[in-house]
């Protein structure tokens, strides 16, 4: 700011020269003060903007403790959607376009929420835009509408992404996204005046200014929702695990007790069918199967309070898939299912064989006998992100989000006679490995299990080489 003992100076001095850089000097400062004013009211609204971004982030984490609340989209679409209309109400207007955040909250509400929740948000920003300005909508409804679509076409790769750098790094793609659909829409009005004239090669270079902008707000906004799902997971598993132990201990305390009596009737079973013959005994051996059926599931009980997990040793995965479609294709044969196999060779794991065998056997059988009469399971193994991974996908009636939530729990299972006990007992094995196993369905689809194994070592040469 010029100094105010100069101007008093030369309005003392006089002279019709003086005056001219008297005015001049008036008009400089008073477009100093109009520039400085401007910059005043861009950094306030782009500071009120990020508030607004991160509210909805803090909402969700407030909600983290009721579970059934935070999940349903229309919510979170909700308030990411008020988000979003806040942010266009306080956006500053410059070149008589709106700059704002709004389209950050969008993007989370699609990626993280679903198509639900996005088609809610845009719907509120839509009707927002026309409340506030709705001779300007030909031109900027096709604009928001790529910004919608954008995030909408990636949301199934993005929830298949395992990687919380990755998932951060699609949603500031998306980010880039919205301000390559401002351009393309400025440079069409501007192919259609004929011309670029200086505004608006101004107006370009501000919009890619304003575009590294919001991907730094988007970068931060899907951190923080990316710790939040993290901390939300982990708490999910600790109690898990916590209710899993309870039940596990009370269980191998029956199954123990059960044990006893069991081996007794047992023995006199064998004692009595050894001196029987005919009819009597096939009952004996009917009684006997049933013993044995009830040893199996004590058992398993034991198995869930802590699994057994002998001698290690190094194998063949693939060997081993192929021996379980041996073992279970005449029970999908008679079921009327057919089983297809896409297998990766020279894939090795240090896992307890009998072990790994019994779960991926119950995870299979499950597999066919949810695909019913003319149904298929694919089975497909491959190594990713350096793990041996397997799917085992069938084309049943799959199963709802809520029935999706459930699975691996203990007392939950989608037969009409079943515990959820050999699922259970599949999970525990897994993760004594140091494995994972995780359901996708849909329902009407069908139902695929993915199941993730640390390699051996042999494996990572042979893969190298």
């Amino acid at each position: 700011m010029l100094p105010n003992r100069l101007i008093f100076f030369i309005r003392c001095r006089g002279g019709k020269r003086k005056r001219h850089v008297l005015s001049r000097i008036e008009e400089v400062r008073s477009h100093y003060h109009l520039e400085s004013g401007k910059d005043e009211m861009l950094v306030d609204k782009l500071l009120v903007n990020i508030f607004l971004v991160f509210v909805p982030l803090l909402v969700y984490s407030a909600l983290s403790d009721h579970r059934h609340r935070k999940h349903t989209p229309l919510l979170m679409g909700g308030v990411l959607g008020v988000s979003s209309v806040l942010c266009l109400m306080f956006s500053y207007i410059w070149y008589g376009l709106y700059w704002d955040l709004r389209y950050v909250p969008l993007i989370l509400s699609v990626l993280y929420f679903g198509p639900k929740a996005g088609l809610l948000n845009i719907t509120l920003i839509v009707m927002a835009r026309m409340y506030i300005d709705p001779e300007s909508m030909v031109v900027s409804f096709p604009s928001m509408m790529l910004c919608y679509l954008g995030p909408l076409l990636v949301r199934k790769k993005f929830m298949q992404l395992n990687s919380m750098l990755l998932r951060v790094g699609m949603n500031m793609l998306m980010s880039i996204w919205t301000n390559i659909a401002m351009l393309i829409f400025l440079l069409i009005h501007s192919w259609a005046n004929g011309r670029l004239d200086k505004d608006e090669v101004e107006l370009i270079r501000a919009i890619l200014w304003f575009g590294v902008i919001q991907f730094l707000s988007i970068g931060a906004s899907s951190f923080w929702m990316e710790f939040s799902l993290e901390r939300e997971e982990m708490r999910r598993k600790i109690k898990y695990a916590e209710h899993l132990n309870t039940l596990g201990e009370l269980a191998a305390s029956m199954a123990h007790e059960v044990r006893n009596p069991l081996t007794v009737v047992k023995g006199f079973l064998q004692m009595v069918q050894s001196g029987l013959e005919g009819k009597n005994r096939r009952y004996i051996a009917l009684a006997l199967a049933e013993v044995d059926r009830a040893e199996r599931i004590i058992s398993d009980y034991l198995n869930l309070s802590r699994p057994q997990i002998g001698n290690t040793e190094l194998m063949d995965l693939s060997g081993m898939v192929q021996q379980i479609v041996l073992l279970l294709k005449p029970m999908a044969t008679k079921q009327g299912v057919r089983l297809y196999t896409e297998l990766r060779n020279e894939i090795y794991v240090h896992m307890d064989r009998n072990q790994l065998l019994q779960a991926l056997i119950h995870v299979t059988k499950n597999a066919i006998e949810a695909a019913d009469d003319g149904g298929r399971v694919y089975i497909k193994l491959a190594i990713q992100e350096e793990k041996a991974c397997l799917h085992i996908r069938d084309t049943g009636k799959g199963m709802s989000q809520e029935h999706l939530e459930r699975v691996g729990t203990l007392f939950f299972s989608t037969k009409e006679v079943g515990t959820g006990l050999g699922t259970v007992v599949s999970f525990r094995i897994i993760e004594a490995m140091n494995g994972s196993i995780h359901y996708e369905s849909e329902p009407g689809v069908g139902t695929e299990v993915v199941i993730l194994l640390p390699l051996a070592q042999e494996s990572k040469l042979a893969a190298e080489g």
